[in-house]
């Protein structure tokens, strides 16, 4: 009798996920949730902003809608991080991405999304539903924060007035 062993998949460590995060916001420059392409184009300015984009939204656009959701995204680099690249290549890559560096090929990725465009059960949109999941607890916490400190910014304003 043999045994085998299967790979335990590991999620993006919770600073890799904020890092994603984060570029996302640097590449929705309409700040309305989506990356579209004309502001990749806009991100990457001369550096062959076109072909990034191309290759950016092949590679990410599961839905081929034109935009890309924040679900999209985070779900593309939890599949970077299922298909084998360790913490360090995905750190390395998203801090490229955050100073303007070319969009980088996953071979492995490639391979995977053309085996699951076959699949019965897309593993792909599984991994976007999970992140929506993940995105919709997130949201609603980081709304609240920011109304916290919107709400403490203002009683601190009335405070001083009323001291003036």
């Amino acid at each position: 009798m043999g045994c085998t062993t299967a790979k335990i998949h590991e999620p993006l460590s919770q600073r890799l996920r904020e890092k994603a995060s984060e570029i996302f916001k640097k590449l929705d420059i309409k700040g309305n949730g989506t990356i579209d392409k004309e502001g990749t184009e806009q991100f990457w300015k001369s550096n062959f902003a076109k072909l990034n984009t191309e290759a950016l939204f092949d590679a990410v656009d599961f839905d081929k809608s034109g935009d890309i959701t924040e679900e999209e995204w985070m779900a593309f680099w939890e599949i970077v991080k299922e298909n084998g690249y360790s913490e360090e290549e995905i750190n390395m890559e998203l801090d490229e991405l955050m100073d303007g560096k070319a969009w980088v090929q996953f071979k492995r990725v490639d391979r995977f999304l053309k085996i699951d465009e076959k699949r019965r059960g897309s593993r792909v949109k599984s991994i976007v539903q999970e992140e929506k999941k993940k995105l919709s607890i997130i949201q609603p916490t980081r709304l609240q924060k920011s109304k916290t400190l919107q709400s403490e910014g203002h009683d601190m304003q009335h405070e001083i007035q009323q001291q003036s």
